[in-house]
């Protein structure tokens, strides 16, 4: 009698081979809004009145400063109150008007204050530390209107004054330094500036907000003052649309990354005041250096968020995660960028097959197979089975018809119940000659969604004589398509053979053709073959050149993603594209209905 040995199984998941398939993923959004805090209640209880700045501190608390009470709030990220900063401190100084505010690298909290023309300085734990200005003049170091700060790299403090429509840096010492800027419409000047952000790369951004058409820019300067180039915000087709109504940046933020964000929530109207309930609000965040023609994100919360958010202001986090409040509705929320994990019970999870139990029946070739897809929101899937003989899962191994006994062939297919056992009886005698055999089953299932691979998509603005392009925003490798070649050939496709060890075309353009060699090396054709049934082409070089390149031409922005699945994205540009080294052997694809 014919005996047959048998290895634990392997499973294989086909939903988007080695990538993305080990952590359950919504469609990637690179921010999604983690939670919403609403502060209606009284000052001691953490409670805000009218919030006009937030930043995030090096130990991730936020920091609120609130004009209506005097006083900076302190939370946890998931917004439970830690403790106040309130009027007295510093031998009996107090808040008039708190503003901008932002964190240095040592996660101290730098308060700007318009109505003292002062910078508070305050330890993570609210310990006062030190002012700036204090004394309302144009002289050197002297403050008017400080409605913004921020900390360069190399310590200097940025102070934003609107009162004197200038810039006044200070030491790490907060000891005055120099200033610069003037009131004007010129490029080197600035009109009615509202937010200064001090870039990684060395750089001053400040963003004007003034009520007159055509001045909503965000500048940037260098360290000394001199003029490099601004960016528009004036929104032509809201301006139009909304009633004379248009927007201008409140808010301009960097995160230790490099990613430049825009909060564009003001609203203004030629002639009379516009109607609050027409205000609208939206989040956008720019790539870095200010390309604004692409939006990395969008939110607008529009006319019908009226009650939800107005008049805000934003804090970027050294996690990347942002945070803003809203001055009228005493409202927080929280956006966490990264690729969303889902938690125990994710919406769209992949089937999880696995092979329970392997045995052959004595003095019989037949073996029983015992198998289960745990899916956490499925009723059915579909199911296969490849046997691989000498326990090797290559193409020379591989039995694509397993001989089925007792009917157990139909314990499989499109419409298999998931989260319960199945049982497939092999009749290994049939399939295998040898007198010694060792083998592995593969159980593959595949869930309801569309498509053999998940594939997250960016898309590219029209830019560079180019049209707008959506594009994967991670390539392709073999290992990617050696998933889909073990799908196929499990699922009976018509359009491919298995011989000597490779997969061929069968009938039609492929007819013959080499689609997949003995090394699990699929050719161009075979690449072309999938495609098809993707419903995608290849990404041509210029395209893959373009979305590396982002926003800055000739020059590749990258940074390490604060998370990965599978090791993807191995780099990020400032489109969220992958930019890391796959070498000549890894291929983007771009959709084609």
């Amino acid at each position: 009698m014919t005996r047959f040995l048998a290895t634990i199984s392997i499973s294989l998941l086909l939903i988007l081979g080695a990538s993305w398939t080990a952590c359950a993923q919504r469609p990637q959004d690179n921010w999604y809004l983690e939670t919403t805090w609403v502060k209606t209640m009284a000052a001691t209880n953490g409670g805000l009145s009218a919030p006009y700045g937030v930043a995030i501190g090096k130990d991730q608390h936020i920091y609120v400063g609130d004009e209506g009470y005097g006083r900076v709030q302190v939370y946890n990220t998931d917004g439970s109150y830690i403790f106040s900063i309130t009027n007295g401190f510093g031998g009996g100084q107090a808040f008039l008007q708190p503003r901008g505010m932002c964190a240095d690298a040592a996660g101290n909290i730098y308060v700007a204050d318009y109505g003292r023309s002062a910078v508070f300085i305050f330890s993570p734990s609210g310990g006062f530390l030190g002012r700036i200005g204090g004394i309302a003049g144009s002289g050197d170091g002297q403050l008017s209107g400080v409605i913004d700060v921020g900390v360069a790299q190399n310590g200097e403090v940025y102070v934003l004054e609107a009162g004197n429509a200038r810039v006044s840096i200070f030491d790490g010492n907060w000891q005055y330094v120099r200033k610069w800027g003037s009131s004007g419409s010129l490029d080197g000047q600035l009109y009615s500036p509202y937010s200064l952000a001090a870039s990684p790369d060395g750089f001053i951004y400040i963003a004007q907000c003034p009520s007159d058409v055509g001045y909503q820019y965000v500048k940037r300067f260098s360290q000394d003052g001199v003029f490099i180039t601004k960016w528009s915000f004036l929104d032509e087709k809201d301006y139009a649309v909304a009633n004379s109504l248009y927007f201008g940046p409140t808010t301009v933020r960097f995160d230790p990354s490099g990613i430049f964000y825009v909060l564009q929530s003001y609203s203004f109207g030629q002639g009379p005041a516009p109607n609050p309930d027409t205000i609208d609000n939206r989040l956008r965040m720019y790539a870095r250096y200010g390309s604004i023609s692409m939006d990395l994100w969008y939110l607008n919360f529009g006319s019908s968020g009226k009650n939800t958010i107005r008049w805000s202001a934003c804090a970027a986090g050294p996690d990347g995660s942002v945070v803003f409040c809203s001055r009228y509705t005493q409202q927080l929320l929280v956006f966490r960028r990264a690729l969303r994990d889902q938690w125990a019970m994710p919406r769209n999870a992949p089937p999880m097959p696995i092979v329970s139990n392997w045995r052959q029946r004595p003095s019989s070739p037949l073996v029983d197979i015992d198998y289960q897809v745990t899916d956490a929101d499925d009723t059915n899937v579909w199911t296969a089975m490849l046997i691989f003989t000498n326990a090797t899962q290559s193409l020379a191994c591989c039995i694509r018809y397993p001989t089925w006994a007792e009917n157990t062939g139909t314990n499989m297919g499109p419409n298999t119940a998931a989260n319960q056992p199945h049982r497939l009886t092999w009749n290994a005698g049939a399939d295998c000659n040898a007198n010694l055999c060792s083998n592995k089953a593969a159980i593959l299932a595949k869930d309801s969604r569309q498509g053999l691979l998940d594939i997250h998509y960016l898309r590219l603005p029209a830019d560079r004589g180019m049209q707008a392009l959506k594009i994967s925003r991670s390539p392709l490798i073999q290992n990617d398509f050696m998933q889909v070649w073990w799908w196929l050939l499990a699922t009976g496709d018509p359009g491919i053979a298995l011989a000597a060890g490779k997969i061929l075309g069968v009938g039609g353009a492929y007819d013959t053709k080499l689609l997949c060699d003995s090394s699990n090396t699929t050719s161009a054709d075979g690449r072309n073959y999938i495609y098809a049934k993707m419903n995608v082409r290849e990404a041509t070089s210029n395209e893959v050149q373009w979305a590396r390149e982002g926003a800055t031409a000739g020059n590749v922005n990258q940074w390490t993603p604060t998370r990965t699945v599978g090791g993807r994205p191995a780099a990020v540009n400032e489109y969220g594209f992958d930019t890391g080294s796959w070498g000549t052997n890894a291929f983007w694809v771009v959709p084609t209905n």
